[in-house]
């Protein structure tokens, strides 16, 4: 309905509208799902039944995650997927920074091409540097947290994506247990 030649707007908007895009909530979970299999490999089949997101949209966002160096891709027969190795310490704002293509909450932000549309109260406005407030601080919580933080305790997460719990064994003692291969 029309008022005034303006579009009806609701008292309050509906909740989520604030939203990071599905490629930006992908590329976070399968940085999540590699951090918990730490070395090991992972296929996007694995991943996607995880989830139970398209495996075709995870093609996409791991390619993308290689070529930021994030994700190690291996090819061949016995290949797969794991974290890059400084992953762990990537702060989610990096993420988000990287896989978003606009923050420009409002037409007179310059979107990712640097275009804006012009206001009429432009020169008097502060609502634009309240949102800019919001937007950077927003971007500074993500980036209090990394992807090795929000991976622990593993346990639980582990069990809700399938995942067998990983025991960890340092190299020097696994080395030292390890089966003797005589017979």
């Amino acid at each position: 309905m029309l008022l005034y030649g303006f579009p009806r707007l609701r008292a309050h908007p509906p909740a989520g509208t604030m939203r990071l895009t599905d490629y930006t909530d992908y590329s976070l979970r399968v940085m999540l799902y590699l951090a918990l299999r730490r070395d090991g490999l992972s296929t996007i089949q694995e991943i996607s039944d995880a989830y139970g997101i398209s495996k075709n949209h995870l093609m996409k966002v791991v390619q993308r995650l290689g070529e930021l160096g994030w994700v190690d891709t291996i090819r061949g027969r016995n290949g797969g997927l794991r974290l890059g190795p400084n992953s762990l310490e990537l702060s989610v704002g990096a993420v988000v920074r990287q896989t978003e293509s606009d923050f420009a909450l409002v037409g007179c932000f310059p979107d990712e091409h640097g275009e804006r549309r012009s206001c009429v109260i432009e020169p008097q406005c502060r609502l634009k540097h309240a949102l800019a407030a919001a937007r950077d601080a927003f971007l500074a919580e993500l980036d209090r947290h990394t992807i090795g933080e929000l991976v622990q305790p593993a346990g639980e997460l582990t069990g809700l994506l399938g995942l067998a719990p990983i025991t960890f064994v340092p190299r020097a003692r696994a080395a030292r247990h390890a089966p003797s291969r005589e017979h």
